[in-house]
């Protein structure tokens, strides 16, 4: 199951960034040629990016074993790079792009005339834009934190491990 939504997790992802460049560029087309504004490319945007978020939420808080490691110990977490990106570093900027995405919305939808509609959604999704940008876990990234561009395809190896703790009591024996 796990392997299943970070796949669709995966997909989803070229929904949600061709979506916000299709109601950016529709914000700044009507924008400039005076036109009214259009919700319904805003609102493709903003819900791919809610659905987005849902299964990003239920892999984090599910079945994701780097998010449990980074989870059993954070602090020691925090001095690994993988570790950091996907327990702390995803989380804050998707929720953010969410977050600006959805407000975005609303206003535009809320200001007095079409042309500060459409500015304001082009503001907004271009600030949700560059957050979901740098939140996204490129195959450049480096090994730990890049991933495949499209579900199953190979992204740089790399070992994730928890950090080691020091705890009172040894381990059991072995054997």
């Amino acid at each position: 199951m796990g392997t299943g939504l970070i796949h669709l997790h995966n997909a989803l992802r070229w929904v949600v960034l061709i979506a916000g460049v299709i109601a950016i560029v529709k914000a700044i087309l009507n924008a400039s040629a005076g036109k009214p504004y259009q919700k319904t490319a805003g609102t493709v945007f903003v819900a791919s990016l809610h659905v987005q978020l849902l299964l990003g939420l239920g892999l984090y808080f599910g079945v994701s074993g780097v998010v449990a490691a980074f989870l059993a110990d954070p602090g020691a977490s925090m001095k690994v790079a993988a570790l950091r990106f996907f327990g702390m570093e995803h989380l804050v900027l998707m929720v953010a792009a969410a977050v600006v995405a959805t407000i975005g919305s609303a206003r535009s939808r809320r200001a007095p005339d079409e042309v500060t509609k459409n500015k304001t959604a082009r503001t907004f999704f271009l600030i949700a834009m560059v957050l979901l940008l740098l939140g996204v876990p490129w195959p450049f990234r480096g090994a730990g934190v890049g991933r495949g561009l499209f579900p199953g395809m190979a992204a740089p190896a790399a070992t994730v491990t928890a950090p080691v703790t020091t705890s009172a009591t040894p381990p059991p024996p072995v054997g």
